[in-house]
């Protein structure tokens, strides 16, 4: 073992570490090795989507049969539509009693598709069970029935489904309502 050490010690020194001792073809060497290592690192980090600082002080939506938790903005009506958040769902409600979830199924809503009836969401401290799932085409969608107030606490939940079309759109929609049960507090 010790004369391992000696060979090592005998092919390097630390004079040899030093950047200001090392020729171009090391330097090039050097620099090629760590971008080639550092480069995949960087953009798999920069390439992630980020979520807005504000999203702290946002409700959160979770489904722990899909363990889904995220933040949910507020949205509001531009140009007679509801434009939903690149990476976290975004909520609309018009009346006391029903919350209008949505969120794109390329990125926050990835495996809404996999929820069952009977699961059940927590969101804003409130605990509800799905009750209904169903995939409409787009066209079928009344966002008036939608949006209209409910006698209980409901939470309605809509992303894409179907065939994709251009501009993150899809041919039909994957609507799931659930109705409250309890206080998250009270669990």
């Amino acid at each position: 073992m010790k004369s391992v050490f000696r060979r090592l010690k005998s092919c390097w020194s630390w004079h040899d570490l030093n950047p200001f001792n090392w020729s171009n073809r090391e330097i090039k060497f050097f620099l090629l090795s760590f971008l080639s290592l550092m480069l995949p690192i960087y953009l798999f980090i920069g390439l992630q989507p980020s979520i807005p600082a504000e999203a702290a002080s946002y409700p959160t939506l979770e489904i722990n049969s899909i363990s889904l938790k995220t933040p949910v903005a507020p949205l509001v009506i531009t140009n007679q539509q509801l434009y939903a958040p690149d990476t976290l769902a975004g909520a609309y409600s018009q009346s006391e009693n029903k919350t209008f979830i949505i969120g794109h199924s390329s990125t926050v809503f990835k495996k809404l598709d996999q929820v069952h009836v009977d699961d059940t969401l927590t969101y804003s401290n409130k605990i509800y069970r799905i009750v209904e799932l169903k995939t409409l085409q787009k066209a079928d969608i009344g966002m008036t029935e939608i949006l209209q107030a409910e006698s209980e606490d409901t939470i309605i939940l809509m992303t894409c489904a179907g065939e994709p079309l251009p501009e993150r759109d899809a041919t039909h929609r994957l609507i799931i309502t659930a109705k409250y049960v309890s206080d998250a507090s009270s669990d």
